[in-house]
């Protein structure tokens, strides 16, 4: 009785282990399935990029696991289906907000700077990144009469867009609370301006300076930079062949002279 009780284990734990093998519906394929559900309704996966998703070729389960392969069973098949990709979710693009009305002059801000590597005597990219403090988005207009920018140093205004307006492009722009809008003027050479903005102002030197943008209207704000020595330029003189023409002497005429 006791072999007999023996053998009627070892076939109960053998049947077991083989239906395990066998059976589609197990705790691994429905936890693959899960998380494969899981992942689908919020990842947005380029083609060719992203995990694996290629179908598996070697099961019969009709999902697939997280890592994108078919899914195995007890006999080779080719019907497998791919998993959903589990791979890191590619950049998106945002949705910009659209546009509504007219941006109030108080409501939009300004944040001036200037790059870093900025000399003297050379133009100036001058960056203004523009924002709305309440609204979502609305349309601005851009104009000398609507935005003002000035630098100075020490405290003394050494150049402004009241006396070089044509520094500033007339434009629409929509402006947003979430993403900024850049702007870009030009500093012309880094000279003093003057009434009428002419070429008769003086270069500034190298040294430290504030930049203080605002839409008229609005709060300014204000920013440092500095402007290097600028490096001389090294001009590359190439010298010229000598022409052997002109070396060469005449030759002397067989012709007698009477």
């Amino acid at each position: 009785m006791f072999v007999l009780g023996v053998a009627f284990a070892l076939v109960f734990i053998i049947a077991r282990w083989l239906t395990a093998g066998s059976d589609g519906s197990s705790d691994d394929t429905d936890t693959a399935a899960q998380a494969g559900s899981g992942v689908s309704a919020t990842q947005t996966v380029t083609a060719g990029e992203g995990a694996d998703g290629k179908a598996g070729t070697d099961g019969t389960s009709a999902t697939g696991d997280a890592d994108g392969k078919g899914g195995k069973g007890s006999t080779d098949g080719t019907d497998g289906t791919g998993g959903t990709p589990t791979g890191p979710v590619g950049p998106t693009t945002p949705t910009l907000a659209a546009p509504q009305g007219t941006c109030e002059a108080s409501d939009v801000i300004v944040t001036p700077s200037v790059a870093e590597g900025a000399v003297a005597g050379r133009d100036v990219p001058l960056r203004l990144s523009l924002q709305t403090r309440t609204s979502e988005a609305c349309t601005w207009k851009i104009a000398p009469s609507t935005l003002t920018v000035r630098i100075a140093q020490d405290g003394t205004s050494v150049w402004t867009t009241r006396q070089c307006p044509r520094a500033v492009t007339r434009q629409s722009v929509v402006v947003r609370r979430q993403v900024a809008t850049v702007v870009q003027l030009t500093w012309k050479e880094a000279r003093e301006s003057t009434d009428g903005c002419t070429n008769r102002g003086d270069w500034v030197g190298p040294g430290e300076f504030s930049i203080a943008a605002a839409a008229l209207g609005g709060e300014p704000a204000e920013a440092e930079f500095r402007l290097g020595k600028p490096t001389a330029e090294t001009i590359r003189v190439t010298p010229t062949p000598p022409d052997p023409d002109a070396t060469r002497k005449p030759k002397k005429s067989k012709t007698p002279v009477n």
